[in-house]
């Protein structure tokens, strides 16, 4: 039993013991729905429920027992990261998420990372990504701010099942899947490998749709990839993972005025924020529409309420057409990369459409977009999640719609 399991034990019995609840027989065991194809695991008696408690919101957790936790009696799903309070609190069909570090205040995502020979992933880089995720501007109901990335480092691929070209990619892909992942993970983790390459070609990573469940970074046919690049590349298709595209909630590429890690320009490269260099992150600011044809270096981009100038001022390291260039978002932005501030506006083709009259819509603040359903597959373990997120289907773009996503000069690994 782990640490938060006494804990809740013995705060559980004793609140039940103030409340006149005594006694100590336990319900049957609860049995889940079944959802998207796959068997719902029984939950297990909560300690301190009385099979007579009152449980509002029907997840497993009765109401005396969610205030102990602090959790929403009123909702299976407390802090809307797709994975249920009983599921963070005391884990399901073996999978102890409270011993991973769950919190059913505070979002989590994990995602169960296996390896080629030679791939495995640094703690460095690793951390990389899971800070950008502490930092997200994203408020919890616990009262705190970010998202714990729960980002587990499982196995090496045995050599003879290291395909050295997934092609075709998920069909290789699920090959390994299905020997190396455990299907009792499947509706709380992601699952993603470190590879070679795909389909012949010479792209970083693709996702298995938006959102999805799956993802692989393949950087091995360059050696690996630098800690930042491969960073990058890993938060760019988890990023597909939890809901987002090319230009935000778009398709569009090449966005000037979309600053994220989604956007290709920033995959291998990061942002300046708060003084710090190569920093990752998803877009954490709106920015206004911006036209290609009306370049104006000196007012640079114009922030979207709740979206500040101040706000803009702090993101530095910005690039266009693959050029790093000086000033912040709020102003006196170098957007040509000629090292002047420009006094007369221009036009420039930003998005490499081979014309420069693109009007490019206000950006969105990613961190507050996100879809932690995994395409349908994630949160199915326990009863209480409804599959429906507001969204006519459950891919915003479906795994056969998916295009390469930035693609890597073999010889200068850019």
């Amino acid at each position: 039993m782990s640490r938060l399991h006494k804990t809740l034990l013995s705060a559980s019995v004793a609140l039940l013991g103030l409340n006149g609840c005594g006694g100590t027989d336990l319900p049957d065991a609860e049995t889940g729905s079944t959802r998207q194809g796959m068997e719902a695991a029984a939950l297990l008696p909560v300690p301190g429920c009385l099979i007579t408690s009152l449980d509002a919101d029907g997840d497993g957790i009765c109401d005396i027992v969610e205030t102990v936790l602090g959790t929403n009696p009123n909702s299976t799903d407390t802090d809307g990261d797709r994975l249920s309070d009983y599921a963070e609190a005391y884990g399901v069909g073996g999978i102890d998420l409270a011993g991973l570090g769950a919190n059913p205040r505070r979002k989590d995502i994990f995602v169960e990372a296996d390896y080629y020979p030679g791939l495995q992933p640094s703690l460095a880089m690793r951390n990389r990504v899971t800070t950008a995720f502490a930092n997200a501007p994203v408020t919890n109901y616990d009262g705190s701010t970010g998202i714990t990335l729960h980002l587990v480092v499982d196995q090496q691929i045995a050599a003879a099942d290291a395909d050295s070209d997934l092609s075709p990619v998920w069909t290789d892909f699920d090959v390994i899947k299905g020997k190396y992942f455990a299907a009792s993970r499947a509706p709380f983790f992601h699952y993603m490998l470190f590879a070679n390459r795909y389909n012949g070609g010479n792209s970083s990573g693709i996702s298995r749709g938006i959102p999805a469940h799956d993802f692989i970074v393949t950087l091995g046919f360059i050696g690996g990839g630098t800690e930042l690049q491969l960073a990058g590349t890993l938060m760019h298709e988890l990023g597909h993972n939890i809901g987002l595209r090319h230009g935000g909630n778009d398709d569009s590429n090449y966005k000037p005025n979309y600053l994220s890690i989604m956007n290709y320009e920033y995959q291998f490269y990061g942002f300046g924020i708060g003084g710090l260099n190569n920093v990752l992150d998803y877009s954490r600011v709106r920015v206004a529409s911006f036209s290609e044809a009306a370049v104006n270096e000196g007012a640079a981009f114009s922030p979207v309420a709740p979206t500040t100038e101040a706000d803009l001022a702090k993101i530095s390291g910005l690039r266009f057409n693959n050029v790093q260039v000086t000033g912040n978002a709020s102003t006196n932005l170098d957007f040509n990369g000629n090292t002047l501030i420009d006094a007369a506006t221009y036009t420039r083709d930003f998005n490499r459409s081979g014309a420069a009259n693109n009007v490019f819509p206000a950006s969105q603040n990613d961190w507050l977009a996100l879809a932690y359903d995994g395409g349908g597959q994630i949160g199915f373990a326990t009863p209480g999640l409804s599959q429906d997120l507001g969204r006519e289907e459950l891919f915003l773009v479906a795994p056969e719609k998916m295009e390469p996503c930035l693609t890597v000069d073999e010889r200068t690994g850019r």
